[in-house]
């Protein structure tokens, strides 16, 4: 009977108390960023569930538990009490350790330390080695509780109120095979034969090396994450991009199931659980899904997109940024979109500096032709959104001669299709203005503000829809960046920190920075030009510095409160660790 009310619980993807009640009724903890980054700065593995019960770890002298209490999450829920919550996705590379070198842990917390900084909340991780019980389960109600958060694993990941965060890659050889070889090194793992927790070598760990885009489970977490209504909460943060898909479309069941014959299991029959569940998860978030906005897609990408996009039975609002795809591919796209009885805001858009590979010419003008013939006889589109997409003079009058018969769209905005004629563009508006005299003003501004700002509300005027990001941030610019980044941008192709957009930092917004700085070791460079900084959150970043070793520029003019003698202290230390860097890479 127990079995059966596991295998029907049910818990809303929408809202905090279901959430909760998930944590609660399977006794999932969740994890305190304070104790990973004591784990990281000592070099200690993770720790299972039984063991992580007993730890404690310090914040601003505060000593706490380790784990989060199932009151804390209650408050959450309730509102009372800030938190952001984190579920890792990654792979187990040993049976008995998932991270037997600290690798997943030095990535994970070098995230989680931007977001800690970003933002007022905490931050709470879900990983699942240390937030449920392992193996061996001793009691029922151990067994208990890991029955029932597999039963429902798929929440973790595809809540609104969460956020996953995806370990693609495995610890590099080099590493793996530096801890293979020094034995003086041990992980504490439990230990079959003697029926306790030792510490062992890593070459007496059973190894499992399967890619993570290999592995059931893996596949299973990155199409669970990828039924959100935005990319941005389901970020690679460490990966490689030559891989053919980024994770972020969710696959139709059937396409999933296929995937699912030729994936790695531990356990075979683990396959058609996961196969169930998908199916339940796609159908229960798809089918009733408003608003999308996917960003960075590749071409394989844009292709189950259009697979998928036939069960967005009642999507309002449809958001595209950074993509690649073929003149085919992308009029498949419009027509599929175009067909929608209830899709009333389209934005297709490329980053500013997009040029287009030889692959690519002519996108534009296909995307604003098929357009074109879907404004024919479409009477739901009321605003469109083109920016940077390649669309020249041919592409904008078959636009515009779609628009002569379409009287629905109230606004419209294609001033950033740079290659048209700019009179063309002019007539476009012209149209638009005529269907509802005045909607085209400043169309950009207010798409701008809808498009990246973390406050704005959606134009319906109903109750504000549940999210993974809390309200208030503590540093508006990088809260923001983080909210629409994706795809290891942070972690492997910009490790800059830049706040221009912020007049006044301040001390407290240093200070802030700084305690990222202490942990974060992805990071090089930091400019804070002229942003209110004094002696006291120059005094921390300092402080910072002297633990830090991969900042190698930080850009501190302009904050005239700040002393020459600090500056210049902060300036030899960013030099010594640019000149260290150096020797790195030549050794």
């Amino acid at each position: 009977q127990e079995k059966a009310q596991v295998e029907e619980a049910r818990y809303k993807l929408s809202d905090k108390a279901s959430l909760a009640a998930f944590l609660q009724d399977a006794d999932i903890r969740l994890i305190r960023a304070p104790y990973l980054f004591h784990l990281r700065r000592h070099n200690i593995p993770l720790p299972r569930r039984q063991e992580a019960e007993g730890e404690v770890c310090e914040k601003d002298s505060v000593q706490m538990s380790a784990l989060v209490t199932h009151s804390e999450v209650r408050k959450w829920a309730a509102g009372s009490k800030d938190a952001i919550i984190c579920s890792v996705s990654h792979a187990w590379e040993t049976r008995e350790h998932p991270d037997p070198c600290c690798f997943q842990l030095g990535h994970l917390v070098d995230t989680i330390s931007l977001y800690e900084a970003a933002y007022y909340s905490e931050i709470w991780v879900f990983y699942d080695y240390t937030s449920l019980y392992q193996f061996e389960r001793e009691t029922d109600a151990q067994r208990e509780s890991f029955a029932r958060a597999m039963g429902n694993m798929h929440v973790m990941y595809a809540h609104d109120c969460s956020l996953t965060l995806r370990i693609e890659g495995l610890t590099p050889p080099h590493i793996w095979n530096a801890m293979l070889k020094d034995e003086s090194r041990k992980v504490p793992v439990y230990h079959m034969p003697s029926g306790s927790l030792q510490a062992l070598p890593l070459k007496e760990l059973m190894h499992n090396r399967t890619p993570y885009l290999q592995r059931g489970w893996c596949l299973a977490e990155v199409q669970w994450s990828a039924v959100r209504g935005t990319t941005a909460q389901n970020q690679c943060i460490y990966g490689f991009y030559d891989e053919s898909s980024s994770g972020q479309v969710p696959l139709t069941p059937e396409a999933f199931a296929e995937q699912m014959r030729t994936s790695a299991f531990t356990h075979r029959n683990d396959a058609e659980t996961v196969v169930e569940l998908q199916k339940k998860v796609f159908f229960e978030r798809v089918t009733c899904c408003k608003e999308v906005f996917f960003e960075n897609l590749l071409e394989e990408d844009l292709e189950k997109l259009v697979e998928s996009l036939e069960h967005y039975k009642d999507l309002r609002s449809f958001k595209l940024k950074n993509w690649e795809g073929t003149p085919e591919l992308v009029a498949s796209l419009v027509q599929v979109l175009g067909a929608s009885t209830c899709l009333e805001e389209l934005c297709i858009m490329h980053g500013d500096n997009y040029r287009g590979g030889e692959e690519n010419q002519g996108t534009g003008n296909c995307l604003a032709k098929a357009l074109g013939e879907v404004l024919r006889h479409n009477c739901t589109l009321k605003k469109i959104t083109l920016g940077f997409n390649g669309i020249e003079t041919e592409g904008c009058k078959a636009l515009l001669a779609g628009l002569r018969r379409n009287k629905i769209i109230t606004e419209i905005n294609i001033r950033y299709e740079i290659d048209a004629d700019p009179e063309v563009l002019v007539k476009v508006e012209k149209i638009v203005a005529a269907n509802q005299a005045g909607v085209v003003q400043n169309a950009f501004k207010r798409f701008w503000n809808v498009f990246f700002k973390a406050s704005a509300e959606t134009e319906n005027d109903g109750p504000k829809k549940a999210s993974a990001f809390p309200s208030e941030p503590r540093i508006k610019v990088l809260a923001e960046y983080l909210r629409h980044t994706n795809n290891q941008v942070i972690m492997l192709d910009q490790p800059v920190v830049s706040l221009h957009p912020i007049e006044d930092l301040g001390d407290a917004g240093a200070q802030a920075l700084a305690a990222m700085l202490r942990e974060n070791r992805s990071v090089e460079t930091v400019d804070l030009d002229y942003k209110g900084i004094g002696e006291l959150g120059c005094q921390a970043l300092l402080e910072a510095l002297r633990q830090n070793s991969r900042v190698w520029e930080m850009e501190l003019r302009r904050n005239p409160e700040i002393s020459d003698e600090v500056q210049k202290e902060i300036q030899e230390l960013v030099e010594a660790n640019k000149e260290a860097l150096r020797r790195q890479k030549e050794a």
